[in-house]
């Protein structure tokens, strides 16, 4: 897994960019050359320590398998305790871009609580009714602001920066999607528009990128993916 690249490293974690295709850690599936996987083999000590959790070591916080950008890995189990407390307890900033559908106001902010789907694997918020939902509906807030807008043909589309301030689950995406904003390219929570932009711009996962993550007094940032940048450039800036 030559492509994980390491922003920065101290003796307790590590930050990496995440390439989009690269899970974090295992599921069900048994999958290899995850996040996981790449720490077993970067650091020879890393898996005889006393993980909580074997499948999930040294896993702080999750991005989706398609979204790229900052994330943060611990070393140590110790480590590890320590950030996920920063994460629960809204210690960290986290920043994402993602390129919309239409053109969304210049800013605005999202609470609305999540729950999943256990028939489709899939997060919903809860103002949607589904005979077949199950599970608890669960805090999430996500304030984002426009930062740039496009066009495309005959269609809108914005550049948007996102800080959310939950980690649920697909949360930006599904956010997004409540808004009637929904991510180019995201192949699960779509409206028409999105899924004719997704389909004549070639880009088939989400538009979406952690660009920016401020922990223990320390800012790291990533620029756009070079497949979400080329993305940009067909597309016409409006001013």
């Amino acid at each position: 897994m030559d492509q994980i690249k390491i922003i920065f490293e101290n003796n307790d974690y590590v930050v990496v960019d995440k390439p989009a295709g690269v899970l974090v850690h295992p599921t069900a599936a048994n999958e290899t050359n995850t996040l996981v996987d790449w720490l077993v083999n970067q650091y020879p000590d890393f898996k005889n320590q006393a993980w909580p959790e074997t499948l999930r070591a040294g896993i702080v916080h999750r991005l989706d398998k398609d979204t790229s950008g900052l994330i943060i890995l611990a070393k140590n189990p110790e480590t590890l305790e320590r950030l996920q407390e920063k994460f629960k307890n809204r210690d960290v900033q986290k920043t994402y871009q993602c390129l919309v559908a239409g053109h969304a106001p210049e800013k605005g902010k999202i609470d609305m609580p999540i729950v999943r789907d256990s028939q489709k694997d899939m997060m919903k918020t809860q103002a949607v009714s589904y005979s077949f939902t199950s599970g608890t509906a669960r805090e999430a807030v996500t304030e984002y602001k426009t930062i740039a807008r496009y066009k495309f043909k005959k269609e809108g589309l914005s550049l948007v920066e996102v800080y959310p301030h939950t980690g649920r689950m697909h949360q930006i995406r599904v956010h997004m999607k409540h808004e009637d904003f929904p991510l180019v390219g995201d192949q699960m929570y779509f409206n028409k528009p999105a899924k004719r932009l997704s389909k004549e711009l070639d880009i088939n996962r989400q538009f979406l990128h952690a660009v920016r993550l401020e922990i223990d007094g320390q800012t790291f940032t990533s620029e756009l993916a070079d497949d979400l940048k080329e993305i940009l450039t067909k597309l016409k800036p409006i001013e």
